[in-house]
């Protein structure tokens, strides 16, 4: 497939995608919802779908409870414009290597231009390695902020727990029978919701709740970068 083609699907998949659910939103998110064959929820312990199915899932359900087409584009944007902003930057990018491979073969001495270059397995690996590279610093990055900045990191652990149906109480962190229970969130953000210090101590919190996920997500951002190094040094006519 070329890059013309690969970039002519991808369009009018995002031109398809938003126009379906800026009209028609609570018809898709629907039809979505009984392909899932599940019943997404906040709560985890009340939820019917895996993980992947349950985020999913989480952002139909707002399109039912929309006042029609003229909320449905307010709903598209809060829910899914993390999935439009990537849609768009894989357009950016194909059209930017399709000029890319046409001006490479244009300068190449005694050689004519194919009419439309084609997308080879190495491009979309070079491609992948890059977005994973990126996609896992810039991950790296934000989590930091979100829970290393004093304040912010508080609210932020506070939006987790609400989000997972546990209320941290007023005074004491361990007040809600939630915040005591076994799971992965739980008792890291309980450092978080300890009175005075919790909100002023984000960066201390940080590294002691998180140090195992900061260790796993630098060596897997590192495995990336030379990844994308190595296949970058494969490129032809390099």
């Amino acid at each position: 497939m070329s890059y013309k083609h690969l970039f002519k699907v991808l369009q009018w998949g995002l031109i398809l995608f938003c126009l379906g659910f800026a009209i028609v939103g609570g018809v898709v998110a629907e039809h979505a919802l009984e392909l899932l064959q599940c019943q997404p929820h906040a709560d985890p312990a009340l939820r019917s779908c895996s993980w992947v199915g349950n985020v999913l899932g989480m952002r139909l359900v707002p399109f039912l409870t929309a006042g029609g087409v003229a909320d449905y584009p307010f709903v598209l944007l809060r829910n899914f414009w993390a999935l439009i902003a990537v849609w768009i930057l894989a357009l950016v990018a194909l059209r930017s290597a399709e000029r890319n491979a046409a001006s490479a073969a244009a300068a190449a001495p005694g050689s004519s231009p194919p009419a439309h270059p084609g997308v080879t397995s190495a491009d979309v690996a070079r491609w992948a390695a890059r977005a994973g590279f990126w996609g896992l610093l810039l991950g790296l990055a934000g989590f930091c902020i979100a829970f290393g900045t004093p304040i912010l990191g508080n609210q932020v652990a506070r939006e987790v727990l609400g989000a997972l149906g546990c209320s941290p109480g007023t005074f004491d962190p361990f007040s809600s029978p939630c915040m005591a229970a076994p799971g992965f969130w739980t008792h890291r953000l309980a450092l978080y919701v300890i009175p005075l210090a919790g909100p002023l101590l984000a960066p201390l919190w940080l590294v002691m709740a998180f140090w195992d996920v900061l260790i796993v997500w630098m060596l897997l951002t590192a495995a990336a970068y030379f990844v994308q190094n190595h296949l970058a040094r494969q490129r032809p006519g390099r």
